[in-house]
């Protein structure tokens, strides 16, 4: 077993903002720059997130119970944890932020300010968040008839973030470390917790528990964007080389009219956009419409190629996508 559970579903929100930029959403369409905007800043949240991997690989196996991405239901809401590290003393709560550029924690409002290229503006407060996430832990744990000291950190991953805050704010910067300083956190709270709260035993139990109870995000990209995936999805298959939209199917094979690559493959791509954007099942009929293509016989021949899973009869069956193990 790997020391860090992976249970971030966090690449599937960034493949489904890819197939939006990479054909699906026309470039010139109003919300393309929230799109792109949004694909880059969870791009940056994952590195910034695969980046802890390294510090916490430096705790013992033995003792150490590490989830990346752990979610779980609390009184009728998800909540998602970046990083819970277990032990038998304690669990600690990790909010790690990639941000880059210059972060001022104020006093006064309790609020935070990142200054970047001359702008200024402020955004959520991680220590707050971490303080949110290790509260409804708590409570989950207690629903669970489990006492354990928790705790909380904001993590920056970034090397080259200013960390900036004012005088008398010493009950939220204790909270704070960059990703280098985070084993010596760790000491620190090994030092203060030296009672054992659940044994070998428990916390295999433990893990058992959070692992069956974790629930992945799925999130609908479409909803979130106010897209119709009829108005605003473009369909048909893209060109691998060129990018052009859509291909001509002939006799087998994928053309493309700008650059005049054949390919006989070229709609699996379409086909795996269409289970990420629109839904994740598939009719005949709604394949032919996705690909552009009008033969029933050609999309026939292009799910039987697939081996995909399927239910119902011949005539009103229905495809689904593979499930990635």
């Amino acid at each position: 077993m790997s020391l860090i559970e992976e249970c971030s579903n966090i690449s599937l929100r960034i493949q489904k903002l890819e197939a939006l930029i990479n054909g699906r959403l026309a470039y010139l369409h109003p919300i393309w720059p929230e799109v792109m905007n949004e694909y880059k800043r969870r791009l940056a949240g994952q590195r910034g997130e695969k980046s802890m991997y390294f510090h916490l690989s430096m705790l013992s196996e033995s003792k150490y119970q590490i989830y990346h991405g752990i979610r779980l239901l609390y009184r009728g809401f998800y909540f998602q944890i970046d990083f819970l590290v277990l032990c038998g003393a304690f669990a600690l709560v990790l909010e790690v932020k990639n941000r880059s550029g210059e972060l001022e924690f104020e006093k006064e409002f309790n609020q935070v300010t990142c200054k970047k290229n001359g702008q200024k503006e402020r955004i959520n407060n991680p220590v707050s968040q971490a303080k949110l996430q290790a509260r409804k832990l708590r409570g989950w744990l207690r629903d669970h008839n489990i006492e354990l000291p928790v705790h909380y950190l904001f993590v920056n991953s970034n090397e080259k973030t200013i960390i900036l805050s004012d005088p008398g704010n010493e009950h939220i910067t204790r909270h704070i470390c960059n990703s280098e300083t985070l084993l010596e956190k760790m000491d620190q709270l090994e030092h203060f917790h030296k009672e054992e709260k659940l044994d070998a035993k428990e916390l295999r139990k433990l893990r058992r528990l959070l692992l069956s109870r974790h629930t992945p995000e799925n999130p609908d990209i479409l909803k979130q964007f106010h897209l119709s995936p009829k108005e605003d999805i473009l369909p048909g298959v893209i060109c691998p080389t060129c990018r052009f939209l859509p291909m001509n199917y002939h006799y087998g094979s994928w053309c493309c009219p700008k650059c005049n690559l054949k390919s006989k493959t070229a709609h699996i791509p379409a086909i795996n956009d269409h289970f990420l954007l629109i839904k994740p099942s598939i009719t005949s009929a709604e394949l032919r419409a996705f690909l552009l293509v009008s033969s029933p016989s050609v999309g026939g021949k292009i799910l039987a190629s697939m081996n995909l899973p399927f239910s119902g009869t011949f005539r009103n069956r229905v495809y689904f996508s593979k499930k990635k193990k």
